[in-house]
């Protein structure tokens, strides 16, 4: 099974990156993202990066299911909800899409993963509170991904630091092909979008991968807490500084869902630029996150310092002005 699981990597890696060595080309003439006020690049640069290799991700889960034992229910629990996802952000990237329908697909793909999962057996009364509770965290985290995607880099580093850390602390589960595997497609795309980025993900890319992490960890959180929280710790750049942000427009009377450009990585790109924000939240998460993570999960570490994690995470989101209005 480990032979075959790398090979598969290897394949998936591989594939990636020859696919979007020729995507490149096309979207060069057809798909580009011409920056505007609220962007954070200069220099109009293709996008759409994530149908290729979120594509080639559900070719090697799909392999993966006929290869390996017991890859089956994630392939088949995962597959569906991501590729509907990324069909969606593909069409979104070409022409903009209603917010109504976003948010109906979104919750309709978080629903199915939601249905075909194998959840244990639920005391009586629990399960509507937790489907729900399930459903809003899954559309919550397809979209701060969706809004945290917006310098070179962030999101694939940051999704790397995810895949790392999950492998690292979580024992082998039919999870951990699935993960290594969009490890791999991930590892493949930073190649053209670390910084300076030739190739953006788009929503095609970064909706489906905040719906796949949030997938992940309820997964893994419903056989074991402990491990559930460590992987929400692995998310902790993200899911912080998008809720100072979230909070601080909210108080301000502004619309939530409205594109902006106030979350506290921007304000720090537009003082360090790209590269230097990036792999300093990379950092943040291979350095501190991991760590923590991995001690609250193998109890050397209490769960509550989980969250003083988080309170430091927002604190210093807060301190990098989220949320507050731009003044340059």
């Amino acid at each position: 099974m480990i032979d075959t699981g790398l090979a598969l990597a290897g394949i998936c890696l591989i594939g990636t990156i020859l696919l979007l060595s020729l995507y490149i080309g096309w979207a060069q003439r057809r798909m580009v993202d011409t920056p505007n006020e609220r962007s954070a690049h200069a220099v109009a640069t293709p996008t759409g990066g994530g149908i290729v290799f979120l594509s080639v991700w559900v070719a090697s889960l799909a392999a993966a299911a006929l290869l390996v034992p017991y890859q089956t229910t994630a392939a088949l629990a995962l597959g569906p909800a991501v590729v509907a996802l990324m069909w969606l952000g593909w069409l979104d990237d070409r022409t903009p899409l209603p917010t109504s329908l976003r948010f109906a697909v979104q919750f309709g793909c978080a629903a199915l993963f939601l249905l075909l999962w194998p959840w244990p057996e639920l005391p009586q009364g629990w399960f509507a509170p937790l489907f729900i509770v399930a459903l809003l965290y899954l559309v919550y985290s397809a979209n701060i991904t969706n809004f945290m995607d917006g310098i070179d880099g962030i999101v694939a580093l940051q999704m790397l630091a995810f895949v790392a850390g999950a492998l690292l602390i979580l024992p082998p589960t039919i999870l951990t092909l699935s993960i290594l595997l969009l490890g791999a497609a991930v590892l493949g795309f930073f190649l053209f979008n670390r910084p300076p980025a030739k190739l953006f993900m788009g929503d095609s890319g970064s909706a489906p991968l905040g719906l796949f992490v949030a997938a992940i960890t309820l997964a893994v959180a419903a056989s074991n807490w402990r491990f559930g929280l460590a992987l929400l710790l692995l998310q902790g750049v993200f899911l912080c500084d998008s809720a100072v942000t979230l909070l601080r427009r909210f108080l301000r009377r502004q619309n939530v869902t409205q594109a902006h450009s106030e979350h506290a990585y921007q304000h720090a790109k537009r003082r360090w630029g790209h590269a230097r924000v990036s792999y300093a939240l990379f950092a943040i998460t291979a350095l501190v996150q991991i760590p923590v993570a991995y001690g609250i999960a193998w109890l050397t570490l209490p769960f509550w310092v989980a969250a003083i994690d988080l309170a430091l995470l927002a604190f210093l989101a807060a301190i990098f002005r989220a949320g507050t209005a731009r003044t340059d």
